[in-house]
Protein backbone atom coordinates (compact mmCIF):
# COMPACT_ATOMS: atom_id res chain seq x y z
CA UNK A 1 0.00 0.00 0.00
CA UNK A 2 1.22 3.50 -0.83
CA UNK A 3 2.45 5.29 2.33
CA UNK A 4 -0.20 7.99 1.93
CA UNK A 5 -2.99 5.41 1.69
CA UNK A 6 -3.45 4.74 5.39
CA UNK A 7 -6.55 2.80 6.53
CA UNK A 8 -8.11 5.98 7.94
CA UNK A 9 -7.69 7.82 4.65
CA UNK A 10 -9.09 4.87 2.72
CA UNK A 11 -12.19 4.79 4.97
CA UNK A 12 -12.76 8.52 4.57
CA UNK A 13 -12.24 8.24 0.79
CA UNK A 14 -14.84 5.45 0.64
CA UNK A 15 -17.21 7.63 2.68
CA UNK A 16 -16.74 10.46 0.19
CA UNK A 17 -17.50 8.08 -2.69
CA UNK A 18 -20.63 6.87 -0.87
CA UNK A 19 -21.67 10.47 -0.22
CA UNK A 20 -21.29 11.31 -3.91
CA UNK A 21 -23.38 8.25 -4.74
CA UNK A 22 -26.11 9.43 -2.37
CA UNK A 23 -26.15 12.82 -4.10
CA UNK A 24 -26.22 11.42 -7.64
CA UNK A 25 -28.56 8.48 -7.06
CA UNK A 26 -30.31 8.72 -3.69
CA UNK A 27 -32.02 5.46 -2.62
CA UNK A 28 -35.79 5.44 -2.71
CA UNK A 29 -36.19 4.98 1.05
CA UNK A 30 -34.48 8.26 1.88
CA UNK A 31 -36.97 11.02 2.77
CA UNK A 32 -37.32 13.53 -0.04
CA UNK A 33 -34.66 16.22 -0.12
CA UNK A 34 -32.39 14.58 2.45
CA UNK A 35 -29.66 13.31 0.09
CA UNK A 36 -27.32 16.28 0.78
CA UNK A 37 -27.84 15.87 4.52
CA UNK A 38 -27.20 12.13 4.28
CA UNK A 39 -23.97 12.78 2.37
CA UNK A 40 -22.77 15.22 5.04
CA UNK A 41 -23.73 12.78 7.81
CA UNK A 42 -21.79 9.94 6.15
CA UNK A 43 -18.62 12.03 5.81
CA UNK A 44 -18.93 13.41 9.35
CA UNK A 45 -19.33 9.92 10.81
CA UNK A 46 -16.31 8.71 8.82
CA UNK A 47 -14.19 11.57 10.14
CA UNK A 48 -15.33 10.94 13.71
CA UNK A 49 -14.79 7.21 13.35
CA UNK A 50 -11.27 7.48 11.95
CA UNK A 51 -9.92 10.54 13.72
CA UNK A 52 -8.29 11.65 10.45
CA UNK A 53 -8.57 15.23 11.70
CA UNK A 54 -9.08 16.46 15.24
CA UNK A 55 -12.59 15.68 16.47
CA UNK A 56 -13.27 19.33 17.33
CA UNK A 57 -12.33 20.27 13.76
CA UNK A 58 -14.73 17.60 12.49
CA UNK A 59 -17.49 19.36 14.44
CA UNK A 60 -16.62 22.63 12.74
CA UNK A 61 -16.60 20.91 9.32
CA UNK A 62 -20.09 19.59 10.06
CA UNK A 63 -21.39 23.01 11.15
CA UNK A 64 -20.00 24.72 8.04
CA UNK A 65 -21.24 22.08 5.59
CA UNK A 66 -24.68 21.94 7.24
CA UNK A 67 -25.13 25.69 6.91
CA UNK A 68 -23.66 26.04 3.41
CA UNK A 69 -26.00 23.34 2.08
CA UNK A 70 -28.90 24.39 4.36
CA UNK A 71 -29.67 20.80 5.31
CA UNK A 72 -31.61 21.84 8.42
CA UNK A 73 -32.59 25.05 10.24
CA UNK A 74 -29.78 26.68 12.25
CA UNK A 75 -31.71 26.00 15.45
CA UNK A 76 -31.37 22.27 14.72
CA UNK A 77 -27.78 22.31 13.47
CA UNK A 78 -26.55 24.30 16.46
CA UNK A 79 -28.94 22.76 18.99
CA UNK A 80 -25.99 21.15 20.76
CA UNK A 81 -24.90 24.54 22.07
CA UNK A 82 -28.25 24.98 23.78
CA UNK A 83 -28.42 21.45 25.15
CA UNK A 84 -28.06 20.64 28.82
CA UNK A 85 -25.19 18.29 27.93
CA UNK A 86 -23.16 21.23 26.61
CA UNK A 87 -23.52 23.14 29.85
CA UNK A 88 -22.79 20.07 31.97
CA UNK A 89 -19.53 19.74 30.03
CA UNK A 90 -18.72 23.42 30.46
CA UNK A 91 -19.34 23.16 34.19
CA UNK A 92 -17.35 19.95 34.31
CA UNK A 93 -14.35 21.50 32.62
CA UNK A 94 -14.31 24.35 35.15
CA UNK A 95 -14.78 21.99 38.10
CA UNK A 96 -12.00 19.78 36.77
CA UNK A 97 -9.81 22.86 36.48
CA UNK A 98 -10.55 23.69 40.13
CA UNK A 99 -9.77 20.13 41.23
CA UNK A 100 -6.40 20.32 39.51
CA UNK A 101 -5.60 23.92 40.48
CA UNK A 102 -6.21 23.40 44.19
CA UNK A 103 -4.64 19.93 44.29
CA UNK A 104 -7.87 18.38 45.58
CA UNK A 105 -7.57 15.56 43.05
CA UNK A 106 -4.23 14.53 44.52
CA UNK A 107 -5.72 14.62 48.01
CA UNK A 108 -8.67 12.44 47.03
CA UNK A 109 -6.36 10.10 45.13
CA UNK A 110 -4.25 9.72 48.26
CA UNK A 111 -7.31 8.88 50.34
CA UNK A 112 -8.43 6.26 47.83
CA UNK A 113 -5.00 4.69 47.40
CA UNK A 114 -4.42 4.53 51.15
CA UNK A 115 -7.44 2.19 51.32
CA UNK A 116 -6.81 0.26 48.12
CA UNK A 117 -4.57 -2.83 47.93
CA UNK A 118 -1.31 -1.99 46.14
CA UNK A 119 -1.86 -4.20 43.11
CA UNK A 120 -2.42 -2.98 39.59
CA UNK A 121 -5.31 -5.35 38.87
CA UNK A 122 -7.09 -4.31 42.04
CA UNK A 123 -6.66 -0.61 41.24
CA UNK A 124 -8.35 -1.17 37.87
CA UNK A 125 -11.10 -3.31 39.39
CA UNK A 126 -11.65 -0.83 42.22
CA UNK A 127 -11.96 2.07 39.77
CA UNK A 128 -14.57 0.23 37.69
CA UNK A 129 -16.56 -0.72 40.79
CA UNK A 130 -16.40 2.83 42.13
CA UNK A 131 -17.80 4.08 38.83
CA UNK A 132 -20.59 1.50 38.99
CA UNK A 133 -21.43 2.58 42.55
CA UNK A 134 -21.64 6.21 41.44
CA UNK A 135 -24.15 5.18 38.76
CA UNK A 136 -26.56 4.22 41.57
CA UNK A 137 -26.31 7.48 43.49
CA UNK A 138 -25.88 10.04 40.70
CA UNK A 139 -28.32 10.01 37.76
CA UNK A 140 -26.41 12.00 35.09
CA UNK A 141 -23.61 10.26 33.20
CA UNK A 142 -22.02 13.60 32.29
CA UNK A 143 -21.91 14.67 35.93
CA UNK A 144 -20.28 11.40 36.93
CA UNK A 145 -17.58 11.96 34.33
CA UNK A 146 -16.97 15.42 35.72
CA UNK A 147 -16.38 14.07 39.21
CA UNK A 148 -14.65 10.77 38.53
CA UNK A 149 -12.26 11.47 35.65
CA UNK A 150 -10.18 14.20 37.36
CA UNK A 151 -9.85 11.91 40.39
CA UNK A 152 -8.83 9.00 38.12
CA UNK A 153 -6.19 11.21 36.49
CA UNK A 154 -4.91 12.21 39.94
CA UNK A 155 -4.75 8.54 40.98
CA UNK A 156 -2.66 7.78 37.88
CA UNK A 157 -0.38 10.73 38.64
CA UNK A 158 0.06 9.72 42.25
CA UNK A 159 0.88 6.16 41.24
CA UNK A 160 3.60 7.51 38.95
CA UNK A 161 2.16 6.57 35.57
CA UNK A 162 3.47 8.77 32.75
CA UNK A 163 1.24 10.53 30.23
CA UNK A 164 1.26 7.65 27.72
CA UNK A 165 1.63 4.75 30.15
CA UNK A 166 -0.73 1.79 29.84
CA UNK A 167 -1.63 2.12 33.49
CA UNK A 168 -2.73 5.73 33.12
CA UNK A 169 -4.93 4.98 30.11
CA UNK A 170 -6.43 1.92 31.82
CA UNK A 171 -7.31 3.85 34.99
CA UNK A 172 -9.02 6.63 33.02
CA UNK A 173 -10.91 4.17 30.82
CA UNK A 174 -11.91 2.19 33.92
CA UNK A 175 -13.48 5.33 35.38
CA UNK A 176 -15.11 6.39 32.11
CA UNK A 177 -16.52 3.05 30.97
CA UNK A 178 -17.04 1.76 34.50
CA UNK A 179 -19.56 4.45 35.38
CA UNK A 180 -21.19 4.49 31.94
CA UNK A 181 -21.53 0.83 30.95
CA UNK A 182 -23.19 -0.29 34.19
CA UNK A 183 -25.58 2.66 34.18
CA UNK A 184 -27.53 1.19 31.26
CA UNK A 185 -28.85 -1.41 33.71
CA UNK A 186 -30.02 1.24 36.22
CA UNK A 187 -33.17 2.99 35.03
CA UNK A 188 -32.61 6.69 35.89
CA UNK A 189 -28.84 6.68 35.43
CA UNK A 190 -28.54 7.82 31.83
CA UNK A 191 -30.50 9.41 29.01
CA UNK A 192 -31.27 6.37 26.77
CA UNK A 193 -32.86 4.54 29.71
CA UNK A 194 -35.06 7.52 30.49
CA UNK A 195 -36.03 7.94 26.81
CA UNK A 196 -36.93 4.23 26.67
CA UNK A 197 -39.05 4.33 29.84
CA UNK A 198 -40.75 7.57 28.82
CA UNK A 199 -41.59 6.25 25.36
CA UNK A 200 -42.89 2.99 26.82
CA UNK A 201 -45.34 4.93 28.97
CA UNK A 202 -46.35 7.65 26.52
CA UNK A 203 -46.75 5.39 23.47
CA UNK A 204 -47.79 2.03 24.92
CA UNK A 205 -49.07 2.93 28.39
CA UNK A 206 -46.54 0.64 30.11
CA UNK A 207 -44.98 1.91 33.34
CA UNK A 208 -41.64 0.31 34.13
CA UNK A 209 -40.47 0.18 37.76
CA UNK A 210 -36.93 0.78 38.99
CA UNK A 211 -36.49 -2.68 40.54
CA UNK A 212 -38.16 -4.39 37.59
CA UNK A 213 -35.72 -2.81 35.15
CA UNK A 214 -32.80 -3.58 37.48
CA UNK A 215 -33.82 -7.26 37.68
CA UNK A 216 -34.02 -7.57 33.91
CA UNK A 217 -30.66 -6.05 33.13
CA UNK A 218 -28.27 -5.52 36.03
CA UNK A 219 -27.05 -9.11 36.57
CA UNK A 220 -25.71 -9.31 32.99
CA UNK A 221 -25.59 -5.83 31.45
CA UNK A 222 -24.38 -4.38 34.75
CA UNK A 223 -22.26 -6.90 36.66
CA UNK A 224 -21.10 -9.29 33.94
CA UNK A 225 -20.23 -6.50 31.55
CA UNK A 226 -18.32 -4.65 34.30
CA UNK A 227 -16.25 -7.77 34.98
CA UNK A 228 -15.65 -8.14 31.23
CA UNK A 229 -14.49 -4.52 31.19
CA UNK A 230 -11.98 -5.18 33.97
CA UNK A 231 -10.59 -8.21 32.16
CA UNK A 232 -10.28 -6.42 28.83
CA UNK A 233 -8.49 -3.44 30.40
CA UNK A 234 -5.97 -5.73 32.07
CA UNK A 235 -5.34 -7.64 28.84
CA UNK A 236 -5.06 -4.63 26.54
CA UNK A 237 -3.20 -2.34 28.94
CA UNK A 238 -0.87 -4.52 31.03
CA UNK A 239 1.25 -2.62 33.52
CA UNK A 240 2.50 -2.65 37.09
CA UNK A 241 2.51 -0.06 39.83
CA UNK A 242 5.74 1.95 39.61
CA UNK A 243 5.93 2.46 43.39
CA UNK A 244 3.25 0.58 45.28
CA UNK A 245 4.64 1.53 48.67
CA UNK A 246 4.64 5.27 48.05
CA UNK A 247 1.17 5.16 46.48
CA UNK A 248 -0.40 4.05 49.77
CA UNK A 249 1.04 6.84 51.92
CA UNK A 250 -1.77 8.82 53.58
CA UNK A 251 -2.19 12.39 52.32
CA UNK A 252 -1.41 15.44 54.44
CA UNK A 253 -4.04 17.85 55.76
CA UNK A 254 -6.22 19.64 53.22
CA UNK A 255 -5.67 23.32 52.50
CA UNK A 256 -8.45 25.87 52.85
CA UNK A 257 -8.87 26.06 49.06
CA UNK A 258 -9.05 22.28 48.79
CA UNK A 259 -11.72 22.16 51.48
CA UNK A 260 -13.70 24.87 49.71
CA UNK A 261 -13.50 23.00 46.39
CA UNK A 262 -14.56 19.82 48.18
CA UNK A 263 -17.60 21.59 49.65
CA UNK A 264 -18.57 22.84 46.18
CA UNK A 265 -18.30 19.32 44.77
CA UNK A 266 -20.27 17.78 47.62
CA UNK A 267 -23.05 20.35 47.25
CA UNK A 268 -23.14 19.72 43.49
CA UNK A 269 -23.25 15.97 44.05
CA UNK A 270 -26.08 16.35 46.56
CA UNK A 271 -28.08 18.53 44.19
CA UNK A 272 -27.44 16.17 41.28
CA UNK A 273 -28.62 13.18 43.30
CA UNK A 274 -31.79 14.91 44.52
CA UNK A 275 -32.93 16.70 41.38
CA UNK A 276 -36.25 14.84 41.63
CA UNK A 277 -36.93 16.84 44.80
CA UNK A 278 -35.89 20.38 43.85
CA UNK A 279 -36.33 20.25 40.07
CA UNK A 280 -33.07 22.01 39.19
CA UNK A 281 -31.50 20.23 36.22
CA UNK A 282 -27.99 18.75 36.40
CA UNK A 283 -26.72 21.24 33.80
CA UNK A 284 -27.67 24.24 35.91
CA UNK A 285 -26.18 22.69 39.02
CA UNK A 286 -22.92 22.23 37.11
CA UNK A 287 -23.07 25.78 35.74
CA UNK A 288 -23.76 27.23 39.18
CA UNK A 289 -20.85 25.32 40.72
CA UNK A 290 -18.57 26.42 37.88
CA UNK A 291 -19.65 30.05 38.23
CA UNK A 292 -18.84 29.99 41.94
CA UNK A 293 -15.36 28.60 41.21
CA UNK A 294 -14.80 31.33 38.60
CA UNK A 295 -15.92 34.03 41.02
CA UNK A 296 -13.48 32.67 43.61
CA UNK A 297 -10.50 32.86 41.24
CA UNK A 298 -7.56 32.77 41.57
CA UNK A 299 -8.16 30.70 44.70
CA UNK A 300 -10.01 27.89 42.92
CA UNK A 301 -9.06 28.45 39.27
CA UNK A 302 -6.08 30.02 37.44
CA UNK A 303 -5.78 33.78 37.03
CA UNK A 304 -7.10 33.60 33.44
CA UNK A 305 -9.35 30.52 33.49
CA UNK A 306 -10.81 30.94 30.00
CA UNK A 307 -7.33 31.13 28.50
CA UNK A 308 -6.60 27.76 30.14
CA UNK A 309 -9.96 26.25 29.11
CA UNK A 310 -9.80 23.60 26.38
CA UNK A 311 -12.81 24.30 24.16
CA UNK A 312 -12.26 21.16 22.08
CA UNK A 313 -14.62 19.00 24.20
CA UNK A 314 -17.30 21.71 24.00
CA UNK A 315 -17.13 21.88 20.20
CA UNK A 316 -17.11 18.10 19.97
CA UNK A 317 -20.20 17.54 22.10
CA UNK A 318 -22.06 20.36 20.32
CA UNK A 319 -21.17 18.83 16.96
CA UNK A 320 -22.18 15.29 17.94
CA UNK A 321 -25.47 16.47 19.42
CA UNK A 322 -26.13 18.66 16.38
CA UNK A 323 -25.44 15.70 14.10
CA UNK A 324 -27.94 13.57 16.01
CA UNK A 325 -30.50 16.38 15.96
CA UNK A 326 -30.20 16.75 12.18
CA UNK A 327 -30.62 13.00 11.63
CA UNK A 328 -33.68 12.96 13.93
CA UNK A 329 -35.14 16.11 12.37
CA UNK A 330 -34.93 14.68 8.85
CA UNK A 331 -36.02 11.16 9.84
CA UNK A 332 -33.03 9.51 8.16
CA UNK A 333 -32.39 6.90 10.84
CA UNK A 334 -36.05 5.98 11.20
CA UNK A 335 -36.42 5.68 7.44
CA UNK A 336 -33.42 3.37 7.20
CA UNK A 337 -34.62 1.15 10.03
CA UNK A 338 -38.23 0.89 8.88
CA UNK A 339 -37.03 0.13 5.35
CA UNK A 340 -34.84 -2.70 6.61
CA UNK A 341 -37.33 -4.14 9.11
CA UNK A 342 -39.60 -6.04 6.65
CA UNK A 343 -36.58 -7.80 5.16
CA UNK A 344 -35.30 -9.23 8.45
CA UNK A 345 -36.01 -12.96 8.97
CA UNK A 346 -38.07 -12.70 12.19
CA UNK A 347 -39.99 -15.86 13.06
CA UNK A 348 -42.25 -16.69 16.03
CA UNK A 349 -40.55 -19.36 18.10
CA UNK A 350 -37.05 -18.56 16.83
CA UNK A 351 -36.25 -16.72 20.05
CA UNK A 352 -32.47 -16.62 19.79
CA UNK A 353 -32.63 -15.34 16.21
CA UNK A 354 -35.24 -12.73 17.12
CA UNK A 355 -33.11 -11.51 20.03
CA UNK A 356 -30.10 -11.22 17.75
CA UNK A 357 -32.01 -9.32 15.06
CA UNK A 358 -33.48 -6.76 17.48
CA UNK A 359 -30.28 -6.21 19.45
CA UNK A 360 -27.93 -6.08 16.46
CA UNK A 361 -30.42 -4.00 14.47
CA UNK A 362 -30.41 -1.48 17.31
CA UNK A 363 -26.61 -1.44 17.35
CA UNK A 364 -26.60 -0.61 13.66
CA UNK A 365 -29.30 2.04 14.09
CA UNK A 366 -27.23 3.75 16.80
CA UNK A 367 -24.48 4.47 14.28
CA UNK A 368 -26.90 6.92 12.63
CA UNK A 369 -28.96 8.14 15.57
CA UNK A 370 -26.50 7.88 18.53
CA UNK A 371 -27.64 6.08 21.67
CA UNK A 372 -30.83 7.95 22.68
CA UNK A 373 -32.12 7.57 19.13
CA UNK A 374 -32.41 3.78 19.48
CA UNK A 375 -35.32 3.81 21.97
CA UNK A 376 -36.78 6.90 20.28
CA UNK A 377 -37.04 5.01 16.98
CA UNK A 378 -37.43 1.46 18.31
CA UNK A 379 -40.16 1.83 20.93
CA UNK A 380 -42.80 3.15 18.47
CA UNK A 381 -42.19 -0.01 16.41
CA UNK A 382 -43.06 -2.22 19.40
CA UNK A 383 -46.29 -3.64 17.97
CA UNK A 384 -44.57 -4.49 14.69
CA UNK A 385 -41.76 -6.26 16.55
CA UNK A 386 -44.21 -8.12 18.79
CA UNK A 387 -46.17 -9.40 15.79
CA UNK A 388 -42.99 -10.47 14.01
CA UNK A 389 -41.46 -12.28 17.01
CA UNK A 390 -44.55 -13.71 18.67
CA UNK A 391 -43.53 -12.13 21.98
CA UNK A 392 -45.46 -9.65 24.07
CA UNK A 393 -44.91 -5.99 23.28
CA UNK A 394 -42.97 -5.48 26.51
CA UNK A 395 -40.73 -8.50 25.92
CA UNK A 396 -39.89 -7.31 22.41
CA UNK A 397 -38.82 -3.89 23.66
CA UNK A 398 -36.89 -5.04 26.74
CA UNK A 399 -34.18 -6.28 24.37
CA UNK A 400 -33.50 -2.74 23.15
CA UNK A 401 -31.47 -2.13 26.32
CA UNK A 402 -28.79 -4.45 24.98
CA UNK A 403 -28.71 -2.43 21.75
CA UNK A 404 -28.58 1.08 23.15
CA UNK A 405 -25.96 0.08 25.71
CA UNK A 406 -23.55 -1.06 22.96
CA UNK A 407 -21.82 1.61 20.92
CA UNK A 408 -19.34 0.75 18.20
CA UNK A 409 -17.73 4.19 18.02
CA UNK A 410 -17.13 6.86 20.68
CA UNK A 411 -19.14 9.64 19.02
CA UNK A 412 -22.32 7.63 19.62
CA UNK A 413 -22.03 8.18 23.38
CA UNK A 414 -21.23 11.81 24.31
CA UNK A 415 -20.38 10.94 27.96
CA UNK A 416 -17.67 8.55 26.76
CA UNK A 417 -16.33 11.24 24.44
CA UNK A 418 -16.18 13.80 27.20
CA UNK A 419 -14.72 11.47 29.81
CA UNK A 420 -11.95 10.47 27.44
CA UNK A 421 -11.31 14.11 26.54
CA UNK A 422 -11.09 15.09 30.21
CA UNK A 423 -8.69 12.19 30.80
CA UNK A 424 -6.66 12.94 27.65
CA UNK A 425 -7.01 9.44 26.24
CA UNK A 426 -5.54 9.35 22.69
CA UNK A 427 -8.28 9.30 20.07
CA UNK A 428 -6.95 6.22 18.29
CA UNK A 429 -6.76 4.29 21.55
CA UNK A 430 -10.32 5.28 22.43
CA UNK A 431 -11.58 4.21 19.00
CA UNK A 432 -9.93 0.80 19.17
CA UNK A 433 -11.02 0.13 22.74
CA UNK A 434 -14.63 1.20 22.15
CA UNK A 435 -14.97 -0.95 19.04
CA UNK A 436 -13.23 -3.94 20.62
CA UNK A 437 -15.33 -3.77 23.77
CA UNK A 438 -18.51 -3.54 21.69
CA UNK A 439 -17.59 -6.66 19.70
CA UNK A 440 -16.70 -8.55 22.86
CA UNK A 441 -20.02 -7.50 24.42
CA UNK A 442 -21.92 -8.78 21.41
CA UNK A 443 -20.10 -12.13 21.45
CA UNK A 444 -20.05 -12.72 25.23
CA UNK A 445 -22.71 -10.56 26.90
CA UNK A 446 -25.57 -10.83 24.42
CA UNK A 447 -25.92 -14.63 24.66
CA UNK A 448 -25.82 -14.41 28.46
CA UNK A 449 -28.40 -11.63 28.49
CA UNK A 450 -30.66 -13.69 26.22
CA UNK A 451 -30.33 -16.73 28.51
CA UNK A 452 -31.00 -14.58 31.59
CA UNK A 453 -34.17 -13.12 30.08
CA UNK A 454 -35.28 -16.65 29.23
CA UNK A 455 -34.49 -17.86 32.75
CA UNK A 456 -36.55 -15.15 34.46
CA UNK A 457 -39.46 -15.56 32.03
CA UNK A 458 -39.22 -12.30 30.11
CA UNK A 459 -38.80 -14.11 26.78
Amino acid sequence: MHPSLTPTRVIVALAVVLAIGLLLAPPGWLPNGTAPASAIVVITIALLATGLIAESLTALVFFLAAMLFAIAPPAVVFSGFGSTAFWIIFGGLILGMAIRHTGLGQQLAGVLLARMPARYALVIAGTVMLGLLFAFVMPGAMGRMVLLVPIAVAVADRLGFGEHANGRIAIVLAAVFGTHIGSFAILPSNTPNVVWAGAMESIHGLQIGYLEYLWWHFPVLGLVRSMLLIGLLLVLFPDRLPDSRGSAEPPGPMSADQRLTGVVLLLALGLWATDFLHGVGPAWVALGAALYCLLMGPRLVPQKPFAALDIGPLLLVAGVLGLGAVVAHLGIGEAAFTQLLPHLPFAPGADALNYALISLGGVGLAVLTTMPGVPAVGVPLGETLAAATGWSLQSSLVILAAAYSTYLLPYQAPPILIGAQLGRVPWGTLLRFTFGFALLSIVVVYPLHYLWLRLIGVL
